[in-house]
């Protein structure tokens, strides 16, 4: 019985914050404050692909670059087994299966909540990952040295780009642009962005400091989630918006 008051007590509470998240229809908007809108979003699309290529071209270097090699080393000459430790914490959302685990879930929960619309864009973020396995296999460029190994974790694969930055970057960047747009102000909206900024903010350094990645790499996952970002949520803001026009009276 002791166990099951406090319990019972915080419920009240965690129901109104849970009816806080409204996910409201995006309101709407003139043509051509959406063609403006458009132009925009396909203008930082065009530079964020002219960056990848760069970035690509560096990446195809059969030696890593010294700005690669000087940043690594800066970030492990803090070498503790906290530090190692924080690291590890902060890249562990990004291996399979637990990846996978938490975009469905997210997913079924918010289906079970009846946001099929959010349910949905929140499994298309998967796209992120799926886009970086395909640029990972035709850049081939292979992970750093042994000696700049500062985890356990042996990964196979190849290592431009970043598939940890990439996932963090549209899976959590999405769940920041809901909560901050759907849920009313309360303690746990303000955990949610915390969360989910600090790990987008973090997960570059954490790749670079494990080993598991040049900077070169993590920049590129970045930039690459962030622009598949803005494009699912320009789609989100599209969809059915159109169709939405407010009506005339004659």
């Amino acid at each position: 019985m002791g166990l099951t008051r406090p319990l019972t007590a915080h419920l009240p509470r965690l129901a109104a914050w849970l009816e806080s998240f409204t996910c409201p229809m995006p309101a709407y908007r003139p043509p051509k404050e959406r063609e403006r809108d458009l132009l925009l979003t396909g203008l930082g699309l065009g530079a964020s692909a002219t960056t990848l290529m760069l970035l690509t071209l560096v990446a195809l270097r059969p030696t890593p670059n010294r700005v690669d090699v000087a940043l690594t080393r800066l970030l492990q000459r803090r070498h503790s087994r906290r530090v190692r430790r924080a690291m590890a914490l902060i890249s562990l959302p990004g291996f399979a299966p637990l990846e996978h685990a938490l975009t469905v879930g997210t997913a079924l929960n918010f289906w079970s909540f009846g946001y099929r619309r959010e349910a949905l864009f929140t499994l298309l973020t998967m796209g992120a990952g799926a886009m970086t396995g395909v640029v990972k296999v035709a850049v081939g460029r292979p992970r750093p040295d042994l000696s700049l190994r500062r985890s356990s974790v042996l990964l196979r694969d190849n290592s431009f780009p970043s598939g940890h930055c990439a996932h963090y970057a549209a899976f959590y960047g999405y769940l920041f642009y809901l909560a901050r747009r759907s849920m009313a102000p309360s303690p746990l909206r303000s955990a949610i962005l915390a969360l989910c900024a600090g790990l987008i903010v973090l997960a570059p350094p954490s790749r670079v400091y494990l080993g598991h990645h040049w900077t070169s790499d993590v920049v590129a996952g970045n930039l690459l989630g962030l622009t598949y970002l803005f494009a699912l949520i320009e789609a989100y803001e599209q969809l059915a918006v159109t169709q939405r026009a407010p009506s005339t009276v004659s």
